[in-house]
């Protein structure tokens, strides 16, 4: 029996405790299943009245593919501002069959948790750790304040197919990797950074080269190919509207932590504690690698090292420090973190988790139940504020088009109407690329004509109502979020 899988023989041939505990959690898996499931059904009840405004901008693009075949934010409007491809694909699948899109968008959450929980602990085992590292890092990416606090984005689908990028490295399977590369890359394009650093560490898996690469392109190459034809783009438009909006002052993503820190402390110090205890981790596996037993956790800190190049790359972008920004990083050392508790001390990584678990818990309880407000946001509203301007909105719009006020996501699908800016409209792209190309270096400006070589330009949507945002409260229309303050929205009608 090999050492490596975690068996050892007495002396009589009979089982040790190690072999005992793992027949336990062999045994009972499919109850840890249900309840990772379970609890990431009672998270996302908790969270759900508290999706952030960019949760909606997917939620619309899911509603319009699922009902209408539309790729858009808004109805009658082709766009390409969806980050996540893959995500919307599977939200809208889901929503086909249970008609409501945050609905779906539950389920999901509660399948992707529970797919993470079953890759994890496969891992697990492969590498000879217990099967309890499953649940374990699957509950504590999904307790994670600031992962909860961008539920509706992709970062759950992420976790989950990082999981299985990792289950690909640990059994190096050049397919299965291959696959997930793929699947990553159309859940966002800067995870490719993982499955760079995973590549690179795992030169085992550089021997069946091809089988990797073909399955990828397999995966990957129909939709970016679909895109470049259809869309005039093989990426999302918010490559470059994302670059356009650099920092917000002495603010970008090298130091946005401490910005937040100072608006929602307990809710940072809480989403910090697992990957700054993953990153610590990781210099001790780092510095332990040349030593036979910790080997084994190679694999589990090429994750790590991935979420350190995924920050590293954000630094160099300079871009806003949007919090879902660094999700990523968090997950990947998280990941690690679970791993490496799996091979210490059974009593003390217990422990040590279950206090990190239990701290989640109190935060999540302590912000309220259900949610009002998400933990960590920089939008100027609620969505209940927005659900009840947006549908005003629409009444009062009809069939004409407003603008946005800045904020399209939340307004956009209460509203049901025709919103525009930049997110919506592709009206808006050209005078934006126009802007972007300015500033680029030849390599980045070659590959992004490249990339817009088959986009045709056209004219914005004539408008016909302003909404905009003024400051303090007045009227009917007043919302109010902890980042903003109170401030009020103003519907305008536009001459003709």
């Amino acid at each position: 029996m090999r050492v490596a899988e975690g068996a050892a023989l007495r002396p009589d041939h009979g089982w040790t405790r190690v072999d005992q505990d793992e027949q336990r959690v062999r045994s009972g898996w499919p109850v840890w299943t249900v309840v990772v499931g379970a609890v990431a059904a009672v998270v996302f009840w908790v969270v759900h009245g508290a999706l952030i405004d960019d949760a909606y901008i997917t939620l619309s693009y899911a509603r319009n593919l699922a009902f209408h075949g539309h790729w858009g934010l808004i109805g009658g409007e082709v766009s390409n501002s969806a980050t996540a491809p893959l995500n919307v694909l599977v939200l809208a699948a889901f929503t086909a069959v249970l008609r409501q899109p945050v609905v779906a968008l539950g389920a999901v959450f509660v399948l992707a948790n529970i797919a993470l929980a079953l890759l994890l602990r496969a891992a697990a085992r492969s590498s000879g750790l217990p099967g309890w590292v499953g649940p374990l890092g699957a509950l504590l990416v999904a307790g994670n304040p600031l992962v909860l606090s961008s539920v509706g984005l992709e970062m759950t689908l992420a976790a989950a197919l990082l999981g299985l990028l990792l289950l690909a490295s640990v059994q190096v399977r050049p397919v299965l990797f291959g696959v997930a590369a793929g699947l990553l890359a159309l859940t966002r394009l800067d995870l490719a950074v993982f499955v760079l650093v995973v590549l690179i560490g795992r030169p085992a898996l550089w021997r069946g080269w091809w089988r990797w690469l073909l399955s990828a392109a397999a995966i990957a190459l129909p939709w970016f190919t679909f895109s470049w034809f259809y869309f005039g783009s093989a990426v999302p438009d918010t490559l470059v509207i994302k670059q356009l909006q650099k920092s917000w002052g002495d603010w970008d993503f090298s130091n946005g932590l401490w910005l937040y820190h100072e608006v929602f402390p307990t809710a940072v110090v809480i989403s910090l504690i697992p990957p700054l205890l993953g990153l610590a981790a990781l210099l001790v596996v780092c510095a332990l690698r040349p030593f036979r037993r910790a080997v084994r956790l190679w694999p589990w800190a090429l994750l790590g090292i991935g979420g350190v190049a995924h920050y590293y790359v954000y630094t160099l972008l300079g871009v806003p420090p949007y919090h879902w920004y660094y999700a990523p990083s968090m997950i990947g050392l998280s990941l690690l973190l679970a791993g490496v508790l799996g091979a210490i001390r059974r009593e003390l990584s217990l422990l040590l988790g279950c206090a990190l678990l239990v701290a989640q818990a109190w935060f999540a309880a302590a912000h309220g139940t259900p949610w009002r407000e998400a933990a960590i946001t920089t939008n100027w509203a609620s969505a209940a504020d927005y659900a009840r301007v947006g549908t005003e909105v629409g009444r009062l719009v009809g069939a004409g088009t407003v603008t946005s006020p800045g904020e399209i996501g939340a307004l956009a699908y209460f509203c049901d109407c025709a919103v525009v800016d930049g997110f919506s409209d592709r009206g808006y792209l050209p005078d934006q690329l126009a802007q972007r190309l300015a500033t680029a270096g030849p390599p980045v400006r070659a590959l992004l004509e490249f990339n817009y070589r088959n986009f045709t330009p056209e004219a914005p949507r004539p408008i016909t109502h302003t909404l905009r945002r003024e400051p303090g409260p007045a009227g009917d229309w007043t919302i109010t979020s902890t980042w903003a303050g109170e401030a009020h929205l103003v519907l305008e009608t536009r001459e003709r």
